[in-house]
């Protein structure tokens, strides 16, 4: 069915198609009540008929819809036009994880890290509300222009339950990122949604899956049988902290898998901020049980030991005494001579066959090469400690000859080695390395006095070497366009080409006047307050323009004003002959001597909402929606408010019918229905 141009709910003008899913399409549209761009999910036309995924569709909205977290995408509505079924949902202006790989193939490992970390603070909240993604994919993902990661499509989200067996053989999701658990149809949790990450991780770092193949079943094997290429392997400049990590996320054993997101997001932010940290990754005390030990070499001298032990055993037998391994007191034994004759032959025989072997060693020993030959391992990128130990282990030595300039990796970190890896070198040798500085520091300068313009504090960022990124804030007292604070700080010492963060004023708070005019009264009244606008309404008669239609509104759709400013319309209204002609006005509204007059004050009721003890933050959301209302209104109002507020006068239309619901902060607070 094709949507684009198309109103929703009379409310929902679609725009454009954004993409396609399995289940859904995914279209940008304009919210005509509230003047904003939203994302909406529509579910395909083959399935519209289908219960059980309009069942499965709709657990998605009410998933997401009680998730609120900045790096999930925010759900606003979910409704149905006749047998169209969508969600209404944050619009996110930038592309899917997957498309910035395949454009960039590695994306560095810090990049990749506080990705990953924002995605396991995300699903943290997520899981702390027992709601489980199970299919956390790079498609899923989606990072905005400023870089931030959204997590998207809870399609297949589910309540963490004791029911939570996948029956379905039809399993869901990408197979490069299952976990086994999801591969062979078993029981999935929250650590499936860890091990997904694992292997988005592995891909950031890499550019590679972990696991590929010609089918999904064989993919699938894979996932239960083989362990993955370790990723520092194949992306060299890694920290070993950041490759356990990923690892430990991706065990096999749901057990050896991070406890919680959360955890695995605390050792990502060790790793960012420490990228030497070793305690990161590391598995329980029942791992070590089965740790890689050395096993020492058996020596010529050794076995000659062990030899002339059994020899002294032997000539105690000789002399008639028996050997006793539990160290009991010994007993005389009465020989029989021929018994000795015999063992004493055999000893001979064994001596000078001992002998005759030991000299043929020592012999072959002297005439082959007597220098050991070891592959050098790769060492750059390490720590000197790492470094030492891997040598060592390999046979060789290690000098440290100084430092050298290197961007790439962080001070004290082995930076360039003598003998490239793989190299077949003589065990004994020493490995000369030498230690990167670092990359070049700055100091940060002032840039959040009040005075100074974004554009002035990017010039002096760019002259300095180091990036910046912009947010913007309202503020009463410094002028829009001049930076409110930094982070960084000023003064600190910071790498060269670090981001500092210019948090830049947009000036006193400011809203958008919406578009009012293919709204009617009710509407254009209710998108009005929502903004914090005063409506005001005025009357006049044109003959061939509908009856209700606005003709006019006094300030300009788009034009940003201050809250509390008012907004004079004009309406059309047809006589009737029972009413006294109206005076016909201009279009352009004026404000009247007495615009209440014109207002009928019983055309809306007052809900009346006690914050004062309302919300687990400082500040929370009131939302208050309408449902099952004959004439299709949905949400009546939506503001930000503090306990302070007391109780608050919600306006809702005298002629509603159906439910009117009051959530904080997403969560459901209380209802009431309302009839006729």
């Amino acid at each position: 069915m094709e949507l684009v141009g198309k109103i929703l709910g009379n409310r929902y003008e679609i725009i454009e198609n954004v993409g396609n899913g399995g289940m859904a399409t995914v279209y940008k549209a304009k919210d005509k009540t509230l003047g904003r761009n939203v994302a909406i999910k529509v579910l395909k036309d083959e399935f519209a008929n289908d219960q059980e995924f309009i069942k499965r569709f709709q657990i998605e909205a009410q998933s997401a819809a009680a998730l609120s977290h900045p790096n999930i995408v925010s759900i606003y509505d979910v409704a149905n036009d006749g047998d169209i079924h969508y969600i209404v949902m944050e619009l996110i202006e930038g592309q899917t994880l997957k498309d910035v790989i395949k454009k960039e193939g590695k994306l560095g490992w810090k990049r990749s890290a506080e990705i990953a970390s924002q995605i396991a603070s995300g699903l943290s909240t997520a899981h702390k509300n027992h709601i489980i993604h199970r299919d956390i994919k790079p498609h899923n993902i989606i990072i905005t222009k400023e870089g931030i990661a959204k997590i998207t499509d809870f399609g297949i989200a589910k309540a963490a339950t004791s029911s939570t067996i996948n029956a379905n053989s039809n399993s869901l999701g990408s197979v490069h990122y299952f976990s086994p658990e999801h591969a062979r149809g078993g029981y999935t949790d929250e650590k499936s949604d860890i091990y997904s990450l694992g292997v988005v991780l592995y891909e950031m770092v890499t550019g590679k899956l972990p696991f590929d193949g010609d089918s999904a079943v064989g993919i699938a094997m894979k996932h239960l049988k083989e362990d993955p290429v370790p990723p520092i392997e194949i992306a060299h400049a890694i920290p070993i902290g950041l490759n356990n990590i990923i690892l430990k996320a991706m065990q096999k054993v749901v057990s050896d898998r991070y406890v919680s997101a959360s955890s695995m997001y605390s050792d990502l932010q060790k790793v960012l901020k420490d990228p030497t940290a070793k305690d990161v990754g590391i598995m329980g005390s029942e791992d070590k049980k089965f740790a890689t030990q050395r096993v020492p070499q058996i020596t010529n001298a050794s076995a000659i030991k062990s030899a002339n032990a059994k020899m002294e055993g032997v000539t105690k037998v000789m002399n008639g005494e028996k050997m006793n391994t539990n160290k009991k007191k010994s007993k005389k034994s009465h020989s029989n001579p021929i018994a000795v004759a015999l063992v004493r032959l055999l000893l001979i025989i064994l001596l000078v066959g001992g002998f005759a072997a030991i000299g043929y060693i020592g012999i072959n020993k002297m005439m082959s090469d007597p220098r050991e030959m070891a592959e050098v391992p790769y060492v750059i990128g390490r720590t000197s400690e790492l470094a030492q130990q891997m040598l060592e282990e390999a046979g060789f030595k290690m000098q440290i000859d100084g430092e050298v300039e290197n961007e790439e990796y962080p001070r004290n970190f082995i930076a360039k080695q003598t003998y490239p890896s793989g190299e077949k070198v003589t065990k004994g040798t020493t490995i000369r390395v030498s230690l990167s500085k670092g990359p070049k520091t700055v100091l940060v300068p002032n840039l959040s006095d009040g005075t100074k313009t974004d554009r002035v504090a990017m010039i002096e960022l760019d002259q300095l070497g180091l990036k910046y990124e912009i947010e913007e804030e309202e503020n009463e007292e410094i002028p829009a366009g001049n930076v409110i604070r930094q982070a960084p700080d000023q003064g600190m010492q910071v790498e060269s080409g670090s981001v500092i963060t210019l948090v830049v004023s947009t000036g006193p708070k400011a809203v958008i006047v919406p578009d009012l005019s293919s709204l009617n009264e009710a509407q254009a009244i209710e998108a009005l307050q929502l903004l914090e606008l005063i409506p005001e309404i005025s009357y006049t008669t044109k003959e061939n323009v509908e009856d209700g239609k606005i003709l006019s509104q006094s300030i300009s759709p788009e034009e940003k004003v201050a809250p509390g400013e008012t907004v004079y319309i004009v309406i059309n209204k047809l006589q009737k002959e029972e009413e006294q002609p109206i005076t016909p006005g201009e279009d352009t509204p004026v404000k009247p001597e007495n615009p209440n007059n014109n207002i009928n004050k019983e055309e809306y009721k007052y809900l009346k909402v006690d914050v004062s003890t309302k919300g687990s933050r400082n500040t929370f959301t009131v939302k208050v929606t309408l449902n099952g209302d004959i004439k299709g209104r949905t949400n009546i109002y939506e503001e930000t408010h503090s306990r302070t507020d007391g109780v608050l006068s919600v306006p809702y239309p005298a002629d509603a019918t159906g439910m009117i619901r009051v959530y904080i902060d997403g969560v459901l607070d209380s209802e009431m229905l309302i009839q006729n």
